[in-house]
């Protein structure tokens, strides 16, 4: 390696002169074995030294594009202790400008320069031909750099994406799980079989090495075959479906239960007919994920013998097609007289377990209230209280509103935090998955007054956040339980006023709480 400077063992580069105290911050993606962190470190070390400052904290990042802090604990981490007022040093020592980050947005990095400036700590670029020192040319020159790191960044973008495509439209797959009944394949450049059929988690190893989709399991092949078959000649619909596979314990890649999204996404799926699909999507530069027109797709097709016959998988995309046309008001509202004629009455599980049916929830939508659309067909129950049906669209979107106030806060910290509407699921930094949920207030005779917490059969997170609701109307959060997964061992539990209840523990009164209570434990986590 040409001009690279490694510290051997043994050598005390920093030895302070004098009370000047440093933190480093050192930072590597896959780019160059010349921004190894050993090797910014080394640079540091000797800056250090000729600038009479004693390392005293480093901060890394191995592995991290520089494009978002969200990602990047170290940066986060460097920055949340200097607005805490926690840094013991008042120089920050970095190798260079394009270390501190590519962002796209050239004053973000100023940003959250100008936040270590405003705690009286001064950034440092060790290997750049300017000091940093505030003059007309260090900040021409630096901010030049910075247009510079964030230009880069967008022309490798752009080059990695059409490679991406062009090896996809040759066949192979690009990154990402291969979905139920599939398996991967590690080849050579040749498409020669390496013997290795990849797992979950696993990656090749060597550049020139390519992966392919193959069929998997067989058992797998006929459980695909059989959706098919139930959908397109049986139409049964999607969640219909899910309970067929649920009710004869058929597991999935995922082990949890089948769901209607799991159905709509095998159906959709041309990997069962041996094609290759690849940039329906985008996320160019970490930014906005995007969908893409069908003309920007790259399709590889015939690429193994199909699992579905062709006709069959045709038929499923036009019924597909079709099944999203919206319905008008009058069309809901004769589906809803068709059910009560056949029933003799109304109610979800009924509307649920019937084909075609669209969801309580669209007619809750459309007419204000379920109970507002059973009284259109003429249909009045007196006996059962469906306040809670009709507050559903309103919890749903309370939780939304939570989930993204916590998400956006958890950012505001320098960690990860991605909510999944469909999954109700908060996944922070990549490490901690947090299943929110509403605790509706409820009464019985004969019992004290609890909340109700309803937990899935298989939760895909390892904590449960729940949001208790006020005891009047069942509509504002009162306060917030962060409790772990072991701790419920029923499907439903129950939260009471009083202290000695064994939840009273896991209780956060405000948001704050929940934030203090979420990072404490991200950051017991081991790093993945």
């Amino acid at each position: 390696m040409v001009n690279a400077l490694i510290v051997r063992p043994g050598t005390n580069l920093l030895s302070p002169t004098s009370e000047g105290r440093a933190a480093q911050y050192v930072r590597m993606s896959t780019e160059h074995q010349r921004y190894s962190t050993e090797n910014q470190a080394a640079a540091i070390a000797v800056y250090a030294a000729q600038h009479s400052l004693a390392i005293v904290r480093t901060y890394k990042d191995e592995g991290r594009s520089g494009l978002r802090i969200q990602q990047r604990t170290g940066l986060a981490e460097l920055i949340d202790d200097v607005r805490s007022g926690r840094a013991d040093f008042d120089h920050i020592l970095v190798y260079d400008v394009s270390r501190w980050g590519r962002f796209q947005n050239v004053d973000e990095s100023a940003y959250h320069e100008f936040t270590c400036q405003l705690a009286g700590i001064k950034v440092c670029y060790c290997a750049e031909e300017f000091d940093n020192d505030g003059s007309v040319i260090a900040s021409i020159v630096k901010n030049l750099k910075r247009v510079m790191a964030a230009e880069y960044s967008r022309e490798l973008s752009v080059k990695v994406h059409a490679g991406a495509c062009r090896v996809a439209s040759l066949g192979f797959k690009q990154g990402g799980a291969a979905g139920y009944a599939l398996q991967r394949e590690l080849v050579d450049e040749d498409r020669l079989p390496r013997g290795i059929i990849l797992s979950k988690g696993q990656r090749k190893h060597l550049q020139t090495d390519r992966v392919l989709v193959r069929p998997g399991p067989e058992q797998e092949q006929r459980i695909v075959a059989q959706i098919f078959r139930e959908y397109v000649v049986h139409r049964r619909s999607q969640s219909s479906i899910a309970r067929l596979l649920n009710k004869e314990k058929v597991p999935n890649h995922r082990g949890t239960p089948w769901s209607d999204d799991m159905i709509r996404n095998i159906l959709k799926n041309e990997a069962y007919i041996g094609n290759s699909v690849y940039n329906r999507k985008s996320f160019k530069l970490k930014q906005v994920m995007k969908k893409n027109p069908p003309e920007l797709w790259v399709r590889a097709t015939g690429l193994y013998e199909p699992i579905v016959d062709t006709s069959i998988f045709r038929k499923a995309q036009v019924l597909l097609s079709e099944q999203y046309v919206r319905l008008s008001d009058e069309a809901l509202l004769k589906k809803l007289r068709e059910a009560l004629s056949i029933n003799g009455k109304l109610s979800v599980s009924i509307m649920a377990a019937m084909d075609g049916m669209p969801s309580p929830a669209l007619y809750a939508y459309r007419f204000g209230s379920l109970r507002a659309a059973f009284r259109r067909v003429g249909y009045v129950n007196s006996e059962r209280d469906f306040d809670y049906l009709d507050a559903r669209l309103e919890s749903d979107a309370e939780l939304s509103r939570q989930a993204s106030l916590i998400a956006t806060r958890i950012r505001a910290l320098g960690a990860a935090a991605i909510f999944n509407e469909s999954t109700k699921v908060l996944m922070v930094d990549g490490k901690l998955g947090i299943s929110l949920r509403m605790a509706r207030y409820y009464t019985a005779p004969r019992h004290a007054p609890v909340w109700l917490v309803h937990r899935r059969t298989a939760e895909p997170a390892e904590h449960l956040l729940a949001l208790r609701l006020d005891e009047e109307r069942n509509r504002e959060v009162r306060d917030y339980f962060l409790v772990p997964l072991s701790e419920m061992a029923s499907q439903v539990i129950a939260l009471t006023t009083t202290s000695r209840s064994r939840f009273a523990a896991y209780r956060c009164a405000t948001v704050d709480d929940v934030l203090r209570a979420v990072m404490t434990k991200v950051g017991a986590l081991p790093s993945r």
